[in-house]
């Protein structure tokens, strides 16, 4: 029986890459040239910058035995190989393309046990920050509808509210895909975008599904929601990386109150009434499973995940959100984001080892996005610009995102200590 089990987890499991017997000889320059476009690949795909370090430490363990040194920070690498060889990157663009996170995981796992040249490795990583993403504008907008739609169902799962998600999440999608081939226009398609689909919303949505103003809009308002920087910031805090996590706190806050700017320019030129109402018919128990396959289809084609991958992001998705709902029944709806965190690493740390899986960095990027941080802190601070918040939802705010952080960094060090004693008893 035991055999038996063996042979099945082995036919399962992916094939471990074997190290080239070159060992760590190789040119220091090209060691750290490597390391350059590894790194930098790894940073604009969203990754903490200490667990980018520490990827990096572990790569060129392979490759050179001289001292290496490693700063990153959001957006910049330096690197140093012995005293000569020195490389210093910074951040194109960052991105949360599944497919070409997917491209950069697959080198950075060949060099992390030396499978792979450091001549070869950041030609691959250079080519693979150039992948385009697998679908065209057109098909990209109905992902984030669809995603919309999902995120609703979490969020606010009214029946009369659906047919708003589905128009807001259009025009944020369109707005979305406008600024994409100008870069520039980052920095304002915040405001654009949360004034327009406040005032559209105020004209057309919240009376007609006898919703609240605030409650309408948070769910097309994904896209722009810094949910992601903001739980990355606070890990990156945690764990020491002032900086990094300074920076990217600040980059966060700074989005958010763009967002609450252009909702509040929507209001204004809306002349939205912004009374709490009573919520219309909910859906039932039931959307939340519904909600699971919806976001997952409508993140599966936003993020351009790569093929083959729709099944491992639904389970994904559904740990991280059904996680979430398990913590509410015994914590407050703010923490319960943090068991869903907690699940989801292990869960995609594992399941990246099966052969049909995408890399753990694919099913983590989801699971980040279903659990949604930004919208609660979004959702708080507009309450609290329109005078109905306060400290008290400031505070849901900061523990809605440091739960989440929390959860990640909980479960990352419980299966990092367990792998540890596992090879420590194979050895």
């Amino acid at each position: 029986m035991t055999s038996r089990r063996a042979r099945f987890l082995q036919s399962i499991r992916k094939e471990v890459p074997q190290a080239l017997t070159s060992g760590a000889h190789d040119d220091d320059a090209e060691v750290a040239a490597m390391l350059r476009e590894v790194g930098i690949a790894l940073i604009e795909c969203e990754q903490p910058t200490h667990l980018v370090a520490a990827r990096l430490q572990a790569i060129a363990a392979n490759y050179t035995q001289q001292q290496v040194r490693v700063v990153v920070l959001p957006t910049a690498l330096v690197v140093q190989v012995g005293s000569v060889a020195y490389e210093v990157e910074t951040v194109i663009q960052q991105t949360t393309q599944l497919n070409l996170a997917s491209r950069i995981d697959a080198v950075a796992e060949l060099a992390e046990v030396g499978a792979i040249t450091p001549a070869d490795a950041a030609r691959e990583a250079a080519e693979a920050r150039t992948t385009p993403p697998r679908f065209g504008p057109v098909i990209t907008v109905i992902g984030y509808t669809i995603t919309t739609v999902g995120f609703g169902m979490v969020i606010n799962p009214t029946w009369a509210s659906l047919w708003g998600y589905v128009f807001l999440g259009a025009v944020v999608g369109a707005i979305v895909m406008l600024g994409r081939p100008f870069p520039t226009l980052n920095a304002v398609l915040p405001v654009l975008a949360a004034a327009v689909v406040t005032l559209l919303a105020s004209w057309f949505v919240a009376d007609a599904a006898n919703d609240g103003l605030l409650r309408v809009v948070s769910p097309p308002l994904v896209a722009v929601l810094p949910g992601l920087a903001l739980t990355i910031a606070a890990m990156e805090l945690a764990s020491a990386q002032i900086i990094s996590g300074a920076t990217r706190l600040i980059y966060g806050v700074t989005q958010l109150m763009l967002l609450v700017f252009g909702v509040g320019l929507g209001v204004h030129l809306g002349d939205a009434d912004l009374e709490p109402v009573q919520p219309s018919a909910q859906m039932g128990s039931w959307s939340l499973y519904v909600a699971v396959i919806v976001v997952s289809v409508g993140l599966y084609i936003y993020l351009s995940a790569p093929k083959g991958s729709l099944l491992w992001l639904m389970l994904a998705v559904g740990v991280a959100l059904i996680g979430q709902k398990v913590g509410g029944l015994f914590m407050s709806p703010v923490h319960a984001g943090a068991l869903g965190a907690f699940l989801v690493v292990p869960f995609a740390m594992l399941g990246a080892r099966i052969k049909t899986s995408p890399p753990a960095i694919v099913m983590m990027l989801a699971a980040f996005w279903a659990l949604v941080p930004g919208a609660l802190s979004f959702e708080s601070l507009s309450e609290t610009a329109a005078g109905q918040g306060g400290v008290m939802a400031l505070g849901t705010t900061v523990a809605a995102i440091f739960s989440i952080a929390l959860g990640t960094l909980v479960g990352w060090s419980v299966l990092a200590t367990i792998n540890a004693r596992l090879r420590r008893v194979a050895s």
